[in-house]
């Protein structure tokens, strides 16, 4: 589902709408990328991580993170976010163009930068629902 968005959580009726992904074209507009069912873990999860976590790997750990469902564990990620086409040419060869890039539900943009872990080794378990509990209450407000 494609809808314009400018938050990361939106309320619709009672249920909550959380973005997974944005996508950002060169005219700065963003499309976001909503999940349409609720989660299927309630209980934290922790993610790991590393220099080869990239491109749908690091969509699926920033939503969770971002949404406060999952603490990072290990490495910073890859940071390998754009969006790219293969446009066929007359004599059967192809051009690859880059026609977007992918931004957290935090506005954060992926590409060259990666997602840096919440923790480098494996944490207590006091410590990731400390993290989580902390997450949820700044998106609260």
């Amino acid at each position: 589902m494609r809808i314009a968005a400018k938050q990361i959580q939106v309320r619709i009726g009672t249920a909550q709408i959380q973005v997974v992904i944005y996508t950002a074209g060169r005219d700065l507009s963003q499309n976001a990328f909503v999940a349409e069912s609720p989660p299927l873990v309630t209980a934290p999860v922790m993610v790991l991580v590393n220099h080869n976590t990239a491109s749908a790997s690091e969509i699926v750990a920033s939503a969770l993170h971002d949404n406060c469902k999952a603490v990072l564990v290990g490495e910073k990620t890859y940071g390998k976010g754009l969006i790219q086409s293969v446009f066929e040419l007359h004599d059967g060869s192809g051009v690859v163009v880059t026609i977007g890039k992918y931004v957290t539900p935090r506005h954060l943009d992926i590409n060259g930068n990666g997602i840096e872990p919440d923790f480098s080794d494996i944490p207590r378990w006091s410590d990731v629902t400390k993290s989580l509990s902390t997450c949820n209450r700044l998106i609260e407000g």
